[in-house]
């Protein structure tokens, strides 16, 4: 796995080399919510979403240093923070860390968490507008929409503290969670304009990592530590969340996982030795559980 911890690294230096050039500056004026958007996008995180934007795009013949590639992943790497902003206010997930860090709202108020949850949403629009590719816009849009991000965590939320069944837990995780990341994919493939079938296998290849990445996160928050997590752990539990764990338990879970992995492994045999990071980056969600 040492090839894969030199691309993250790489991938990261680049991100954050790009959204430092695309986020408003702390002493632009109103400074407030350009702190708050730069505290959350620099909060740390492996930005698993950007690499498979990149790793997808190299995949597919793309250049790592292309400009509009590097755009794409930093603007989907704002909507996960805007989601993830949004996710730890009172009014949905209530968490006080994030990462080792106190959440947007403990760190800033509430008010302006809700705000500079927004101006990174429309921040990313407006970067992925300058790409210039209407299709990549349509996609990552209908991935946040009620169909994707948003409908998933409406579903989790009216199924705190009910009894549901495995569909309903796989409906909320592949759209909450798998939908954007089934993007990421998507997204390099796109810019690398690759055919409709190969557009199809990575689709596969997303939707079966997005899972297994919810699902191992399920797994954490039963298992690992809050120091371990940087995020409070055993919040799932107590605010009766639908978990694979609650519905499936832990050992079941654990092999749900590891199928989906091996099956995202096959839908990438076809590129050879150009789907090993893509393989990697599966292999690096699956073994946080190991």
């Amino acid at each position: 796995m040492d090839d894969l911890k030199v691309f993250v690294k790489d991938v990261n230096d680049a991100i954050n080399g790009t959204l430092e050039r695309l986020l408003p500056a702390e002493t632009a004026y109103p400074g407030s919510i350009h702190s708050l958007m730069r505290y959350s996008s620099f909060a740390g995180g492996k930005r698993v979403r950007a690499c498979l934007v990149m790793a997808a795009y190299e995949a597919c013949g793309g250049n790592f240093g292309d400009d509009n590639a590097l755009k794409a992943a930093s603007a989907i790497e704002m909507l996960h923070t805007f989601s993830l902003i949004h996710d730890d206010l009172p009014c949905m997930d209530d968490d006080d860390f994030r990462r080792g860090k106190p959440t947007a709202h403990k760190a800033f108020n509430e008010a302006l968490a809700v705000l500079g949850g927004d101006a990174l949403c429309i921040l990313a629009f407006e970067v992925l507008a300058d790409i210039g590719r209407i299709d990549i816009i349509k996609e990552i849009a209908v991935a946040l929409g009620t169909g994707g991000m948003i409908g998933g965590q409406v579903v989790d939320i009216e199924s705190e503290g009910k009894e549901v069944d495995k569909a309903t837990v796989e409906y909320i995780h592949n759209n909450k969670t798998a939908a954007l990341i089934r993007a990421s994919v998507r997204v390099g493939a796109m810019l690398a304009n690759v055919s409709k079938d190969t557009l199809d296998r990575l689709t596969s290849y997303g939707n079966n990592v997005g899972l297994a990445f919810q699902v191992v996160d399920d797994i954490l928050d039963e298992e690992s530590t809050t120091e371990t997590l940087g995020k409070t752990v055993g919040r799932d539990g107590e605010k009766g969340k639908a978990t694979f764990p609650a519905v499936v338990g832990i050992d079941e879970s654990k092999r749900y996982a590891q199928e989906l992995i091996e099956k995202s492994w096959s839908d990438i045999e076809f590129l050879g030795d150009k789907a090993n990071t893509l393989k990697n980056l599966a292999e690096f969600i699956r073994v946080r559980i190991s």
